[in-house]
């Protein structure tokens, strides 16, 4: 299991970045905190400080920020300096502890918050275009249309958003309808009701008009859903060890199974992704109908990952053998845009890595073409890990890659969200600072403005500009 490191900063430096600009004062202090796990399960930390200072002399290169005489100087065990494509609109530093064995790592703050968007938490979010959705306490919907502002202390306020309120009980999932995203979001609650609201495009109200509730209820409440496809169908997953396949029209339930183990093995984490099917040669195999070409995969209490064909909730075999179980309760899932590297984490703050390899099962060991025909039709799947790491004894809370699946975003219960190389040998990326050691609850990438969004328990959404390509610092 490799270990990487944390880099936690002062959480309020752009507001000393502000002071400074705006000469409320000419220097300050901030402090910079970095950690390193040993294999003894012990940690190791460096507590030094940053001088940022006003400076009309803006002749050291890396000291000084572009658009502002500032400068940076570390001590105390750190160095620090103004990364490459740092502005004032977008505050990013690079940040070396020798003494832990910390290379130069890019902490990045949000370039702009959506504040207060669920006075009481949110629970759940998801992106489409210019919208944000949030899901919160007592069944709280609310969509955000947010714009990209020029200076990060600017408040943002104004913006278009939307009210809905379906449930009386938390929500648990949000997701916004693929087929048309702009008008429609699909989110779970607590309360076992799945419901689907149509935004009411055009009209003066800001409330969130004609939810409709999917019934008979499950038995107990809800921990996600996910759509297949287009979004024709839902898939739901239930405490009380229930799938469930929604047919959207009918608003009626379709088909009902349980995963094997479902009596004794609670159902933490869900998601939906795409079969690749390969032939003998590792070619790709057109999918036979596109109903048939989604799975599920499941992350339990246990530790262990089930994967369920959809949507016929038949369980699909793992060959050779199941993964080994992680180290904790899997909470957090995601499944790469090619559906070919997944990535689960842990109540204890371990990060898996593993690729999945789809085949068609044998037909030469079937007894009769019936069962030939029956095996063709159920694609075996192996899983071979690909990384393991951990930083600190964090619940992951929520998973999402990024970066044409080259990277991936990981939110944590302690405010401390980063994002890290997909490879072997895994690499810290970069650091998303500007949590007050908040736990978060969901982070997502948004290919289109080059953003990434997390939400907190604190009722905010940051987001920060994606890092450039060229602001990456080499491996050692």
């Amino acid at each position: 299991m490799a270990l990487l490191p944390v880099i936690t900063i002062q959480h309020d430096f752009p507001e000393v970045i502000a002071d400074i600009k705006n000469e409320v004062c000419l220097a300050e202090d901030i402090w910079i905190s970095c950690y390193t796990l040993t294999s003894g399960a012990t940690t190791r930390s460096v507590h030094g400080k940053v001088r940022v200072t006003a400076d009309t002399d803006a002749k050291q290169s890396g000291r000084t920020l572009h658009d502002l005489p500032i400068s940076l100087q570390g001590r105390d065990g750190v160095e620090c300096e103004w990364a490459a494509h740092a502005s004032y609109s977008q505050l990013a530093i690079i940040v070396t502890c020798d003494s832990l064995s910390i290379p130069p790592t890019l902490v990045s703050f949000p370039s702009q918050a959506l504040s207060g968007v669920q006075p009481n938490g949110v629970e759940c979010m998801d992106l489409a275009g210019d919208w944000v959705v949030t899901g919160g306490k007592n069944g709280k919907l609310r969509a955000d249309r947010w714009r990209p502002r020029a200076e990060p202390s600017t408040p943002d306020i104004g913006h278009e958003h939307r009210i809905g309120k379906g449930h009386l009980s938390d929500l648990t999932s949000c997701q916004f309808w693929e087929g048309d995203s702009d008008d429609i979001d699909r989110h779970v609650s607590a309360d076992i009701f799945l419901d689907e609201e149509i935004n009411s495009e055009g009209q003066p109200t800001k409330q969130m008009m004609n939810a409709r509730t999917l019934g008979p209820p499950h038995g107990r409440g809800l921990i996600g859903a996910g759509m297949l496809g287009k979004g024709k169908e839902i898939v739901t997953g239930c405490r009380d060890g229930k799938l469930r396949i929604w047919n959207v029209g009918s608003a009626k339930v379709e088909h009902e199974a349980e995963w094997p183990g479902a009596a004794s093995d609670e159902l933490l984490a869900l998601v939906v992704g795409e079969k690749r099917v390969l032939d003998p040669m590792g070619e790709s195999l057109p999918s036979a109908e596109s109903q048939g070409r989604f799975f599920l995969l499941l992350g339990l209490a246990s530790g262990a990952l089930q994967c369920v064909d959809l949507p016929s909730l038949e369980p699909i075999p793992w060959e050779p053998s199941a993964p080994a179980n992680a180290d904790g309760p899997i909470e957090a899932l995601a499944v790469s845009s090619s559906s070919d590297i997944i990535a689960y984490g842990t109540r204890t703050g371990t990060v898996c890595l593993a690729s999945l390899h789809w085949r068609r099962a044998s037909s030469c060991c079937s007894a009769s073409s019936s069962e030939t025909a029956e095996d063709e039709s159920r694609p075996g799947l192996a899983v071979t890990p690909l990384a393991t790491w951990k930083r600190t004894s964090a619940a992951i809370s929520s998973l999402a890659f990024a970066d044409d699946d080259q990277a991936l975003l990981v939110a944590t219960a302690d405010g401390l969200p980063y994002l890290v190389s997909v490879a072997a040998q895994p690499r810290l990326l970069c650091e998303l600072a500007g949590y007050d050691c908040e736990p978060l609850s969901s982070i997502r990438s948004s290919f289109l403005h080059n953003k990434i969004f997390a939400a907190g328990k604190d009722g905010h959404v940051f987001i920060w500009n994606r890092p450039p390509q060229s602001s990456s610092v080499s491996d050692p």
